[in-house]
């Protein structure tokens, strides 16, 4: 069998979570089959640089099953009829990003059209497949939910926690992050943030009287070293396809306080301190639970090195050789 990943171009800086999780995959995978990883030519910006993308897969190497990774949905318009194609959804929030005719366009070309030309769609979370059954009620494909790997270069660190200046670490400023609400929670504690985003105007008036600082393009290893040198990891967003950062810095032993929304208490499981992300005082106290109670801190950590097994590279990349079987099976 023969498998090719289709990915986005990397960015410089900041494409991690789709492409590692697939590269995981693909090495587990290629013990049983043939594997390529092969990346858009173009960044998905504007419409011709994404049709030039589509036509540039037909020079992907040739495969049994070609699989679109996410994110860049549209590039399945691109594989030739005839072959089997799965594509993987992370999240729809971009469903919310556009009105009228254009997202009218928007949602067939990245969407709907894509879904109907793939023979499989997965997604990483029950979540996410509600969320798409929420939005297209009609669909009567099977949708698969398979779940995401934390990398393995996320490995168990010890580290004493701060108790005099813990440092939390936050990811991300796109509106599902969260970020004003969070920065405003952590106001009145002694604290330093540590932040890997871009911010506006209004996220940096936030952090005044604050101890921060901010790194908006950093390499992988860079953000490894983020999370070696956090206590705690705060992902509050409203709304998650999975979530990475917290099975990530459950793995290196981190506690995690997150939402209690969307995807994030599945991903987290026992390992983290679930909150409602829309309640500023709710988050402020469970900052202060966690400051105050060390044993809860230990038990959150515990819980989170259990809960990271569930998403083991062998048994995920199993699951989707079992799927990439039958589509060539059903179609022998």
């Amino acid at each position: 069998m023969k498998i090719t990943f289709l990915h986005r171009k990397p960015r410089p800086y900041g494409n991690f979570s789709i492409e590692n999780y697939f590269r995981t995959i693909g090495e587990k995978l290629a013990k049983k089959a043939v594997v390529h990883q092969w990346n858009a030519p173009y960044f998905s910006k504007g419409i011709l640089k994404r049709l030039w993308s589509v036509l540039a897969v037909r020079k992907a190497p040739i495969a049994d099953v070609y699989h679109v990774s996410g994110d860049t949905h549209f590039l399945i318009w691109g594989v030739p009829r005839k072959k089997r194609k799965v594509l993987t959804i992370h999240d729809v929030g971009f469903l919310h990003e556009s009105h009228g005719m254009k997202h009218a366009i928007f949602t067939f070309f990245w969407l709907i059209g894509p879904m109907r030309k793939a023979d499989a769609v997965t997604t990483v979370s029950a979540a996410t497949k509600n969320d798409i059954l929420q939005f297209f009620p009609t669909w009567k494909k099977n949708i698969h939910v398979i779940p995401t790997v934390v990398d393995p270069r996320f490995t168990r660190e010890e580290k004493e926690f701060n108790t005099q200046c813990p440092t939390i670490l936050l990811i991300g400023s796109a509106p599902n992050k969260n970020l004003k609400r969070v920065l405003q929670a952590t106001k009145g504690l002694t604290v330093h943030l540590s932040i890997v985003a871009e911010l506006d105007a209004e996220e940096i008036e936030l952090l005044s009287g604050q101890s921060y600082e901010i790194d908006s393009r950093i390499s992988f290893e860079a953000l490894q070293d983020k999370y070696r040198q956090a206590d705690i990891l705060m992902l509050c967003s409203t709304l998650e396809g999975f979530g990475m950062p917290i099975i990530e810095a459950q793995a290196m032993g981190r506690v995690v306080i997150t939402s209690n929304v969307s995807s994030m208490p599945d991903v987290a499981g026992k390992g983290a301190l679930l909150v409602d992300p829309l309640n500023i005082n709710a988050m402020h106290s469970a900052l202060q639970k966690i400051l105050s109670d060390e044993l809860l801190r230990k038990q959150l950590i515990e819980y989170g090195f259990e809960n990271v097994k569930r998403f083991d590279a062998t048994t995920v990349s199993e699951m989707y050789l079992e799927l990439y079987q039958s589509l060539l099976q059903a179609h022998a």
